[in-house]
């Protein structure tokens, strides 16, 4: 059971990984177009951000369960503790990106995206900081 939760939890973060490095690209492309192409864009971060809130709970999901299913005399280890600091901080990221693009949308406040381009960095790092150290974290 360990190996198939450890095995569905380096998916999602791997999965969140690349949506959020493709949501970053989008990001660097909308901050030089106007009109429908950067409307277009727009609307595919609005798709990418709602698939990734599922992204996320699964990532959730698939740790806690990693963390239930450790023996019961065995703590987690220093590498499970820096990890689940990486998915807060990637959970943090991500939560303050869709916020900033909501207020993006609402105002139409454009000089926003250098702050959505730094929260969405700071996902797409923390993933990857995160999928290391679940390897490390959860050797089977």
């Amino acid at each position: 059971m360990k190996t198939i939760l450890l095995i569905a939890h380096l998916i999602a973060i791997a999965t969140g990984t690349g949506m959020s490095i493709a949501n970053y690209i989008n990001i660097r492309i909308a901050a030089g177009e106007k009109g429908e192409r950067r409307e277009a864009l727009a609307f595919l971060r609005r798709v990418l951000a709602r698939i990734a809130d599922v992204v996320i709970l699964a990532i959730w999901i698939t740790g806690i369960g990693l963390w239930l299913n450790l023996p019961p005399a065995e703590e987690p280890n220093v590498w499970f503790l820096v990890k689940l600091a990486f998915v807060v901080l990637l959970t943090l990221c991500h939560g303050l990106a869709r916020m900033t693009a909501g207020r993006m949308m609402r105002t139409g406040d454009q000089s926003l995206f250098a702050r959505m381009e730094l929260f969405v960095s700071g996902v797409w790092m923390s993933a990857l900081f995160a999928i290391i150290l679940a390897v490390l974290a959860f050797e089977t």
